[in-house]
């Protein structure tokens, strides 16, 4: 029995998602308020989005992924920070700042693979300026040097060796 449900489940996931696509607005959102009921089940299904060429497509994957809110997402949402579109872009911070402290590593890690990408940077400069505002970052953060460090000219220098030394203190 549960292999049957389990089949039904993946036709409907398929079918949500072809829906995210749909021309209609209103589709799309029911779509992706189902996506977001059906929760983790739908995250494979949504990850094939992330690069798919239509705007929209991506889109609505990163927003239904900003909408079910578990920590599993949160590698997702910080590849979509790379998307060519801004509001994909604006979309993942979002729901990086909706996870709050879970986002902080993943996305210090991230910073420190990807100190040479300005949309990175840019995105973990918003959610860590968010972060700081919900008093979401651990006691004795240095928020301020690390936003200082992502706005500064020489970031690819003054950035690294910041977040090594913050991975380094972070890790339990």
């Amino acid at each position: 029995m549960e292999n049957k449900n389990k089949k039904v489940n993946e036709s409907k996931i398929k079918k949500l998602i072809v829906e995210l696509g749909d021309d209609k607005g209103l589709k799309r959102q029911e779509a992706r308020e189902e996506l977001v009921k059906i929760g983790r089940d739908s995250i494979d299904y949504l990850l094939e989005l992330l690069t798919h060429p239509k705007h929209i497509y991506r889109w609505e994957a990163v927003k239904t992924l900003e909408e079910i809110e578990d920590p599993v997402t949160i590698p997702l949402l910080i590849q979509a920070l790379e998307d060519d579109k801004g509001d994909v872009r604006w979309i993942a911070a979002k729901g990086l700042i909706k996870l709050g402290k879970a986002s902080i590593v993943p996305l210090l890690k991230a910073l420190e693979e990807k100190s040479d990408s300005v949309l990175v940077l840019g995105g973990a400069h918003h959610v860590f300026f968010d972060l700081r505002e919900k008093n979401e970052l651990p006691k004795g953060f240095p928020i301020k040097k690390l936003l200082e460090s992502i706005k500064s000219p020489e970031w690819s220098v003054s950035v690294k060796p910041l977040v090594n030394k913050l991975l380094k203190n972070l890790k339990p």
